[in-house]
């Protein structure tokens, strides 16, 4: 699967982002968040998929999960390095939907064999 397949997804975009909110804290009242931010981060399990370039400049699929999210972006845990700034297609992969958008990267720090990647959404509509 490469990120152009995904168009029947669900498009990430505020609205669709703040109703995944809402429905996650419906079914989970005890989610609290991050009061220090200007949007609230609400932590977030779940699987996603990432298409980065490689050294090649080929697209390649990576597959990481979600840590929290909010309506501008979501922190991501990753096997992979990428490089702040890049612009990548993301997928988040939940029970009643996928949503696909595209994301900056805006940081990626190593933690342990992982890397904690804060993507920022690039909304579009």
């Amino acid at each position: 699967m490469t990120a152009t397949d995904v168009k029947e997804f669900v498009p990430l975009n505020r609205k669709t982002i703040a109703r995944l909110i809402e429905n996650r804290r419906a079914a989970d009242s005890g989610l609290t968040g991050n009061r220090r931010r200007r949007l609230t981060r609400w932590p977030f399990p779940g699987q996603l998929q990432l298409w980065i370039k490689n050294a090649a400049g080929e697209e390649i699929q990576v597959f990481g999960s979600c840590h929290n999210l909010n309506e501008n972006g979501i922190g991501v845990n990753c096997e992979r390095h990428i490089e702040p700034g890049s612009r990548i297609p993301i997928a988040i992969h939940q029970p009643e939907a996928t949503y696909h958008g595209e994301g900056v990267v805006r940081h990626c720090t190593a933690s342990g064999r992982e890397y904690f990647i804060g993507v920022e959404f690039v909304q579009g509509g």
